[in-house]
């Protein structure tokens, strides 16, 4: 009905298995290259493609079947409308076809991704990854023995032919003027790989092993589901549109399949609940049954830890007996142990630049979020001095998050930093590397009283009361010249940066993120510390009335 050929018997039928067994074929290669333990998703996921592939291409025929090409039928009396309704049948027959071939993407890629905690089999999937990655670490060591022993790769038991040629290719490449077959940074890495992946196989077996329980409040229940690993929440009556908000705010999500708000159970998730408003007991008080489960590394209140590490370059250089990572539930506890190791001597003490052609890094403060899904190194001591982490910036849960911009302030007034490592995009998309001294560097992302903060918020200020010109070095010339107002001027210049705020807060009353950053940067600049300068003016009548004149 749709072509000037004949229907050849039984090609529809060939087409359906050559897609089959292709997708057989796809399924069985991914096997080879995955634990065992993965075989059976696999296979589930080759049955699912083929049941829905058979679906999809019978309604596809049942679909073409129902009105003739023009070509065939010609033109008089055609039927368009029901033509219309065809095509827009065979487009979403065809758009489900394209997620039917997305099947084989999740085949190809079933082994290869992360462990979801959700997973019944995580911790066991866990194990069978940590012993490969510590028979890997033992790899890339004996490999390296050999080649110190030797001076050649040529023989090593731990290496197929294959791979004694990629690694001679990866040495002769490398720009060190002695290489490795494997780099310290390669164990490294693989080391903090085996630590992570020991912490969550204790965090997940941990959890099996704790009661949860839910509570009752006005208006419904919260439950946490094991089987499912969820905390869901049931309203008995559908809550207002406040609630909805909340709920969404709160990193809940409606399921209809379960008629509840749930969002994965860690341990975040039982905070967040016990403390909001709309979810509190009957009694009006928080629910103690979640408390048990707080991360023991968590900052009251906040969500996130601290740890410390006495001295990162035992890390990087894949010390017999690396520096421990120490665990602090407060800042004042992570400060006190912060402050005992930082007369240590090799926080001061002359070292040989790294790579980058700076100090390796030796005492380090970091912070950990309770889930322990996020964390970054927010302090290095770098030969005597503090320098300021900017990793936080990359990742976008600690960036937004207040309670870490509140933590960085914090560090920057108890503690504080000397210097700031900061990575600009240069020409051609290249990251290049720039120490700034801390007071000096443009800080949009929270509260340090220097000059450096203050003008990034005056050029900002600015550019929302007119917007200025998108131009990288515009921005870094401006704010230049005001941290160099700032520092000549002293009190001075802070008064009169004062005024002008004022005065283009006064100029726009509609304005909500001018009003709220004029008032932010006001705060900046009463806490600031400015040094006692003269004025222009008193520099002005003490000149006139000079005894030389």
């Amino acid at each position: 009905m749709i072509s000037f050929s004949d229907y050849v018997p039984g090609s529809a039928t060939a087409s359906y298995r050559q897609a089959v067994d292709k997708a057989a074929e796809i399924a069985e290669q991914q096997k080879r290259m995955v634990d065992p333990i993965h075989h059976e998703k696999i296979d589930r996921l080759l049955d699912t493609y083929a049941r829905r592939l058979a679906e999809n291409m019978n309604q596809g025929y049942a679909t073409t079947a129902r009105v003739p090409s023009i070509l065939i039928a010609g033109g008089s009396n055609f039927p368009v409308r029901q033509k219309e309704k065809q095509n827009r049948a065979a487009d979403a027959n065809m758009a489900e076809w394209r997620q039917i071939q997305g099947l084989l993407d999740k085949i190809r890629s079933t082994g290869r991704g992360g462990i979801s905690a959700d997973d019944p089999e995580a911790v066991q999937k866990l194990k069978a990854k940590l012993a490969g990655l510590e028979q890997e670490q033992e790899r890339m060591k004996a490999v390296n023995a050999y080649y110190r022993k030797h001076k050649t790769l040529d023989g090593c038991p731990q290496l197929t032919p294959d791979e004694v040629e990629r690694r001679k290719a990866a040495m002769a490449r490398s720009w060190r003027a002695d290489p490795k077959p494997y780099e310290s940074y390669l164990l490294t890495n693989n080391n903090a790989n085996i630590r992570q992946t020991k912490k969550r196989i204790e965090e997940l077996s941990a959890k099996k092993e704790t009661e949860f329980e839910g509570w009752a409040f006005e208006g419904g229940e919260v439950k946490m589901d094991l089987q499912a690993n969820r905390l869901q929440v049931f309203f008995h009556e559908k809550p207002d549109r406040d609630t909805c908000s909340a709920m969404r705010h709160g990193g809940f999500r409606w399921a209809p399949s379960v008629g509840a708000w749930q969002r994965q159970l860690t341990n975040n998730a039982i905070w967040t609940a016990t403390h909001m408003d709309c979810l509190r007991l009957l009694s009006g008080e928080q629910p103690t049954q979640a408390e048990p489960v707080r991360g023991p590394a968590q900052e009251s209140g906040s969500g996130w830890g601290f740890y410390i590490i006495a001295d990162l370059k035992t890390w990087v250089d894949n010390a017999a007996k690396p520096s421990e990572l120490e665990h602090f539930p407060s800042f004042e506890a992570a400060k006190a142990r912060f402050d005992e190791l930082r007369s240590e001597p090799c926080n001061n003490e002359p070292a040989e630049p790294g790579p980058d052609g700076q100090p390796p890094a030796r005492l380090t403060l970091g912070l950990m979020s309770a889930d322990g899904m996020s964390a970054s190194d927010i302090l290095h001591v770098r030969q005597g001095e503090n320098y300021l982490v900017t990793d936080f910036t990359r990742t976008e849960r600690l960036r937004d998050d207040p309670a870490v911009r509140a933590i960085l302030a914090r560090t920057a007034r108890e503690i504080g930093f000397d210097r700031v490592r900061v990575w600009e995009q240069a020409d051609g998309g290249r990251q290049t590397l720039s120490i700034v001294p801390f007071a000096e560097w443009d800080n949009p992302y929270f509260a340090a009283n220097t000059p450096g903060r203050i003008a990034a918020l005056y050029y900002e200020l600015l550019h929302r009361c007119d917007p200025l010109p998108e131009d990288r070095e515009l921005h870094k010339g401006q704010i230049a010249e005001i941290i160099q107002f700032i520092q000549q001027g002293g009190k001075y210049s802070v008064s009169q940066l004062s005024l002008a705020v004022s005065t283009l807060q006064a100029g726009h009353p509609d304005n909500t993120v001018v009003q709220e950053l004029a008032s932010t940067l006001k705060k900046e600049l009463s806490d600031y510390n400015a040094p006692e300068q003269d004025t222009v003016q008193h520099q002005k009548l003490k000149h006139k009335k000079s005894p030389e004149r």
